[in-house]
């Protein structure tokens, strides 16, 4: 086993050459969103086993704001454009991701309805447009274990945002909306995916060229 860890690094001299460089604080932005999007994902894997009302208020809340972020992220990408569009990780990475059709659908309805209303935003008029088309045979409004607070979940604000997000028809049924709803999940995770490895990609030839390079130590220093 590789006992080793690495740190991508770079001189004194060589960040002080890069830190009023335009494609350098674009990428500095970008990590920043990955940061946020795997610590999502990362709550999103401690809460696959986690029963109770916790476990389902952390399943729902961490695809939601990876989701948002995600949105955030292909804004930053977007302007990176500019600076990068002429290395090939880029156009094979995250210039394919913005002309894909399903990306591009995604951004334009799912993703931007939960960023603006109901993540970055907590918007009354979300509930006040879901309850339209929301027949449940009882309303639970929360749950919980005990004493704990932690373990209080307001489920029904979450059914709320998922039933706005879906938009159902009337006597639209049961089935066809958890359909709905599983697309959503299985695509936003193959994009989520597809936008971290572009961005691994695309850190790797911009970072060599503007003067990093990795340095390998044990996993126990720091």
């Amino acid at each position: 086993m590789d006992d080793f860890a690495y740190d991508i690094v770079c001189s004194k001299e060589r960040f002080n050459l890069l830190k009023n460089d335009e494609r350098f604080l674009g990428l500095l932005t970008l990590s920043k969103a990955i940061n946020a999007l795997r610590f999502c994902q990362q709550a999103a894997i401690d809460a696959k086993d986690m029963a109770g009302p916790a476990g389902a208020r952390s399943r729902i809340n961490s695809f939601l704001y990876a989701s948002s972020v995600l949105y955030e992220g292909f804004l930053i990408v977007e302007k990176l454009g500019k600076h990068f569009k002429n290395i090939d990780s880029f156009r094979n990475g995250f210039g394919a991701l913005l002309k894909d059709k399903t990306v591009r659908s995604l951004r334009e309805s799912v993703l931007k309805r939960m960023r603006n209303k109901f993540v970055f935003h907590f918007d009354p008029d979300v509930a006040r447009e879901s309850f339209t088309n929301f027949e449940l045979s009882e309303y639970t409004f929360a749950s919980g274990i005990g004493k704990a607070s932690g373990e209080m979940y307001f489920g029904l604000a979450d059914e709320a945002v998922i039933n706005f997000l879906l938009q159902p028809t009337q006597n639209e049924p049961d089935e066809s909306l958890k359909g709905r709803w599983e697309k959503i999940l299985e695509e936003t995770s193959q994009i989520m995916g597809r936008f971290t490895e572009s961005t691994e990609r695309l850190m790797a030839d911009a970072l060599v060229e503007m003067g990093f390079t990795v340095k390998r130590r044990r996993k126990t220093q720091r």
